[in-house]
């Protein structure tokens, strides 16, 4: 069976005015900040999850439109808000997303090595860059991106705070020690 579908409208005039896709939202928050130090590609993708997730089933951001069926079943969109015309509101449903703007940003910031020793780690080393090298070789981390050092000109690793943070958590001997009966 096929379905038609049909254009609900795009995320300036359903959404937000002033913005032309939910990236620009995105982008806006980072204020001063320097993108390329976050993975501004999966800050992206999450957001754009969340509204996926929120959505009906049959309806989709595509782009900067929204398409959805030209001729819904009747009673689909239920148990989502509704305009005044008795259509899908798709501002008041984009506006009750739980979607933390600031955890994502953290999750999702670049780190370079030194970075990881000296405000990670706190390492209190000569060179915490050589502590953060052996660490996160020892957890296995793959670096996120490669960039020239500003200085030297050779390839920097830099990895995704959240890859690091929930490397750190899962290594042995956090938590509770279960090789201890009784203790």
């Amino acid at each position: 069976m096929t379905t038609t579908t049909t254009s609900y409208g795009t995320w300036t005039n359903r959404v937000q005015t002033y913005e032309n896709a939910p990236e620009d939202g995105l982008n806006a928050y980072l204020g001063g900040n320097d993108p390329d130090e976050y993975d501004m590609a999966s800050i992206h993708a999450a957001y754009r999850q969340a509204i996926e997730d929120a959505l009906p089933a049959d309806v989709s951001l595509c782009g900067n439109e929204f398409i959805g069926p030209a001729y819904p079943e009747p009673g689909e969109f239920d148990d989502y808000p509704q305009d005044e015309d008795g259509g899908l509101d798709i501002g008041a449903i984009i506006k009750e997303i739980d979607f933390d703007t600031e955890a994502a940003f953290e999750r999702y910031e670049l780190y370079t090595l030194e970075h990881i020793g000296r405000y990670v780690l706190e390492s209190k080393a000569e060179d915490p860059g050589r502590v953060a090298r052996a660490t996160v070789s020892r957890l296995g981390l793959k670096a996120f991106v490669y960039r020239p050092h500003p200085d030297s000109g050779r390839p920097q690793a830099w990895y995704r705070a959240g890859d690091v943070r929930d490397a750190l958590a899962a290594r042995p001997g956090r938590g509770t020690r279960t090789d201890r009966a009784g203790a």
